[in-house]
């Protein structure tokens, strides 16, 4: 049976302006040296840090009392630790992400902005909500995620989402998958990482900063640096 539309719901109906929000995936896993998740697993059991993040920045969208623990190997760590990931993410991953965009990508001016090992264990940890600043955002997965497992990252299609009770009344759920690189503009929309569902659960990624000449770095927020990458214990 063939179902049929009303054609009276669209007598009305104009597409919105807005782009909607979509992402690009590339299956690299495979493409990349054996063992390379094990190196980066391990780099992040030495060194990762622990700090709690709260929302002073304009980029923020959690409620003003929000203090979130995080866990996370910085960009400088990871490059003396792998410095191959910082040779894909100016090299080989930037030019794949160029070709969803219609300019040229332009690195941080320094290794904390372009770079991070982010790292939820448990069930108490998951990433803030939060709009980026760059246009594009390259996530490089190191393990699955799935309904099961939780640590799907929830993406509003309100663009007016003020913290995360609200990006989940109309939200996304992307459940990525180890060797995934995923690419995406998410400044206009909310979006954050999901708790796990069990004590021992593991949630690992690699995530990637790129600017460019019309959008550059100088619109990064106040107070990010700060808060990503501030003082913290490993």
């Amino acid at each position: 049976m063939t179902a049929t539309i009303d054609q009276g719901l669209f007598a009305s109906w104009t597409p919105p302006r807005d782009l909607p929000f979509h992402w690009h995936i590339y299956d690299v896993g495979s493409a990349l040296p054996e063992g390379w998740t094990d190196a980066l697993l391990d780099v992040a059991r030495q060194q990762a840090a622990q700090r709690s993040f709260r929302p002073t920045m304009t980029t923020a969208r959690e409620t003003a009392d929000a203090v979130i623990p995080l866990e996370s190997v910085d960009g400088e760590v990871l490059v003396e630790q792998a410095p191959w990931v910082n040779e894909l993410y100016a090299g080989w991953f930037r030019q794949l992400g160029e070709r969803l965009i219609d300019e040229p990508l332009e690195l941080t001016s320094t290794a904390n902005r372009a770079l991070s090992l982010n790292v939820q264990r448990g069930i108490t940890m998951r990433y803030p909500c939060h709009v980026d600043s760059n246009p594009m955002e390259g996530l490089l997965y190191l393990t699955d995620c799935t309904e099961e497992t939780g640590g799907g990252l929830v993406v509003s299609r309100n663009r007016h989402a003020r913290d995360v009770t609200e990006v989940d009344e109309d939200a996304a759920v992307i459940y990525p998958r180890a060797g995934q690189l995923f690419f995406f503009d998410a400044r206009f929309h909310p979006h954050y990482v999901q708790p796990l569902r069990t004590d021992d659960a593991l949630r690992a990624v690699v995530t990637m900063n790129y600017y460019t000449r019309s959008i550059p770095e100088a619109v990064r927020p106040a107070g990010l640096d700060e808060q990503l990458f501030g003082a913290g214990t490993r």
